[in-house]
């Protein structure tokens, strides 16, 4: 993705083209859209990390130390489970927040956190996904290492995960406090 600044000087826009068709309401309007991608990003790292692990699997049953697989050794069976386990509850969360969405149900903290969790989970499948590889892992000719350094984006896109943890945490706050 490129990612470059635009500037806008001296533009106006007529009323027929205002975000969210009301005067004050383009900033909430914007904000939904956010939900949106943060969606959008989560299965994206959902996705990734799937990847990620398939290109695991395939490596640790590919490569023999010992005269075995390196997939029949426990500690690389437990990454892989554990890659897996990660997995599952992102797609959990997926199916999820993209149903209450779809029922119209208000997603901004169920978005964020889907997000936060989806991503920091792939950055942990890559990590492992690099460690099945071993000193091969960091090698350019092997999928791992561009896992490994193309998953980290994830976490900025769309709010970082600090902010997005901020974000819940002041939801939460408010409706805790309008409850009592």
């Amino acid at each position: 993705s490129h990612i470059a600044d635009i500037v806008l000087e001296d533009v106006h826009v007529g009323s027929q083209a205002l975000l969210g068709g009301e005067l004050g309401k383009g900033f909430a309007f914007a904000m939904m859209s956010l939900d949106n991608g943060r969606m959008s990003v989560g299965a994206a790292a959902t996705a990734y990390a799937r990847r990620a692990l398939d290109s695991a699997i395939r490596y640790a049953t590919e490569r023999k130390a010992f005269g075995e697989p390196i997939a029949n050794f426990q500690l690389i069976q437990q990454m892989l489970a554990q890659s897996e386990i990660e997995i599952y509850a992102a797609e959990c969360m997926m199916d999820d927040v993209t149903r209450r969405a779809d029922a119209g149900e208000n997603i901004l903290r169920k978005a964020a956190a889907f997000k936060v969790f989806a991503t920091e989970m792939c950055g942990r499948v890559v990590d492992a996904c690099v460690q099945v590889h071993g000193g091969a892992g960091y090698l350019a000719e092997y999928d791992a290492e561009r896992f490994f350094r193309d998953a980290r984006i994830y976490r900025i896109y769309e709010g970082t995960t600090q902010i997005l943890q901020l974000q819940i945490a002041k939801h939460m706050l408010r409706e805790f406090a309008a409850a009592n």
